[in-house]
């Protein structure tokens, strides 16, 4: 995605502790959806609590298959270029080039909120997780990545692997190869 240019507002931590330091100036925004990141003036960021699908993801509706993951990365940009952006960062490590954890805002609306309230992100799945209440709100009117009956992949990741018909057959087929092998050699040992 390409870099947008325009002044924004950010905070930068120091050690383990949030810094009191302010910087406004023209900066970059770029976006980097292969590692979810929103990167400001060189300083990645991850949204705190929300998790921006895949790009590459693909949904499927009743009137078919849509890019839901481009989607979603696009609303977040549009979201990005308009109003003042402010991160502040909730951990972050001296001298680590890995992105931090951080809550955002444009204008002062949380930007990790809104992407899940509007269907362009999951809440974390983790028992703390902060946009829960957003993210049923969102799915219950089939906002954004919900149309159609998105299932999250915590969900189908999650599923028993004798739901799966596929392992079923493969796990079956394993089994009768493994019977012939044990049938088949008492006879080739008896000669």
């Amino acid at each position: 995605m390409p870099s947008l240019h325009r002044y924004c507002v950010w905070l930068t931590g120091l050690g383990l502790a949030l810094s009191n330091v302010l910087a406004v100036a023209q900066n970059t925004i770029e976006l980097q959806p292969d590692k979810g990141w929103l990167v400001i003036d060189g300083h990645p960021f991850i949204l705190q609590g929300s998790m921006v699908i895949d790009p590459d993801r693909t949904c499927r509706t009743p009137s078919g298959d849509w890019e839901c993951g481009q989607a979603a990365w696009r609303a977040l940009e549009d979201r990005v270029r308009v109003g003042v952006i402010t991160c502040t960062p909730l951990l972050s490590l001296a001298g680590s080039t890995a992105a931090v954890s951080a809550e955002c805002a444009v204008d002062n609306e949380n930007l990790n909120a809104w992407l899940v309230r509007r269907g362009w992100a999951l809440s974390d799945d983790t028992p703390s997780a902060l946009f829960v209440s957003e993210e049923k709100a969102a799915q219950a009117e089939q906002l954004g990545i919900w149309r159609g009956g998105f299932i999250p992949p915590s969900h189908w990741r999650a599923q028993d692997v004798t739901e799966c018909s596929a392992c079923t057959a493969r796990h079956q087929s394993i089994v009768r190869a493994r019977e012939l092998r044990q049938q088949s050699s008492p006879a080739s040992n008896s000669n």
